[in-house]
């Protein structure tokens, strides 16, 4: 299915996802520094973090893909001949964990299953990690938008964030910097472009990346 056209697809990869020619919640936000920003930016280069992040989304939401895709090396250090020989084996390093990295994860996806309130989130979601392209009515180009939860019956759309303190303030200061607010408005808008349905509400789930891993949802 071409998602030019507008399109919802299932299992689309993550790679392939951000390489689409089309504006993105991040592209927003270089836009609105300027659009000489969004003009030059240099091809996406994931960080470490990203991959984490990417991870943890995995084994969260999809843990079948999480098994499938993602590598434990064994090691404790990138530089280890065991790490480069799974890197080699597997032909992306982005797919390749630290034993550190990988039991962090596991521990991070048992903590928030074990909170009654996220746990619920999760469970009562009919669709995860949906890749949504559809066309803004009001200026023709064509956008995109991933969300990471929808919950069909009542309508509520998540996303979930790593973050190293998920208390109020903390999280607050978050939602200014990484502009989570306009990610909110922007997903509501697009999917309801794309389907002709409302967004009843919009949640984060915030997620503490180090032990204990407390969470809370906004």
């Amino acid at each position: 299915r071409d998602p030019e056209t507008g399109d919802i697809i299932r299992g689309m990869p993550n790679e392939v996802y951000h390489n689409h020619e089309s504006i993105s919640n991040s592209g927003l936000s270089l836009i609105a520094r300027s659009p000489a920003h969004y003009r030059y930016a240099p091809p996406r280069q994931p960080t470490r973090a990203m991959v984490i992040g990417n991870a943890l989304h995995s084994c969260l939401l999809e843990p079948e893909i999480f098994d499938r895709d993602f590598v434990n090396s064994g090691t404790e250090d990138r530089r280890a001949a065991a790490y480069k020989q799974a890197v080699s084996a597997v032909g992306n390093p982005e797919r390749v964990l630290t034993q550190p990295e990988h039991d962090n994860i596991r521990m991070c996806v048992e903590s928030v299953h074990s909170q009654e309130t996220p746990r619920l989130l999760i469970n009562s979601a009919t669709e995860r990690e949906l890749s949504v392209f559809t066309i803004d009515p009001e200026t023709g180009v064509t956008v995109r938008i991933r969300p990471d939860i929808w919950c069909q019956n009542s309508g509520v759309m998540a996303d979930v964030k790593k973050t190293q303190d998920a208390r109020a303030p903390a999280f607050e200061r978050s939602i200014l910097n990484y502009r989570y607010h306009v990610q909110a408005a922007f997903y509501m808008d697009a999917w309801q472009w794309a389907t002709g349905e409302a967004v009843e509400e919009f949640l984060f789930l915030a997620i503490e990346d180090a032990p204990p891993h407390a969470s809370k949802i906004y």
